[in-house]
């Protein structure tokens, strides 16, 4: 089953757009500083620029792979942070970034006026344990920054 059947009842895809293309995802997977993630790549082959309502009072958006590297360019992520690759935001100011942080690896929430790794709060291991098993939802309710 995909992300998209086993999504949680927390959560409630609001809008999306088409599934990445072949050549979008291997331009992200050429651009990546990390190994990309299967649940990402699995996500976004089912559909891109996914904004999730979360618990019916905030948003999560997760671009597809040429947003993605749009955002890491434009702010510079693997800059501030190398080894990471930002996938989405809370459309409050925090990105949602895969890298290898004080947690061990996984999904991490940083601001974007302050992208330090040691400011970087771990959410949870896998885009599949926020979305399916509500690992790390608190976290993202907290607007944290």
């Amino acid at each position: 089953m995909s992300i998209f059947e086993e999504i949680s009842s927390m959560y409630s895809i609001d809008s999306r757009e088409s599934p990445a293309e072949k050549e979008e995802i291997s331009k992200l997977l050429n651009y990546s500083t990390i190994e990309v993630p299967f649940d990402y790549i699995e996500f976004i082959s089912i559909a891109t620029e996914v904004e999730i309502k979360v618990k019916e009072k905030m948003y999560i958006r997760i671009w597809g792979p040429v947003d993605c590297i749009e955002m890491n360019e434009a702010y510079h992520i693997q800059k501030y942070i190398p080894r990471s690759l930002a996938i989405g935001d809370d459309e409050g100011g925090n990105v949602i970034i895969y890298l290898e942080g004080e947690g061990g690896l996984g999904l991490y929430m940083v601001g974007f006026g302050d992208l330090d790794i040691n400011d970087a709060v771990k959410v949870a291991p896998t885009l599949r344990d926020l979305l399916v098993d509500n690992i790390g939802i608190e976290v993202i309710m907290s607007g944290y920054v």
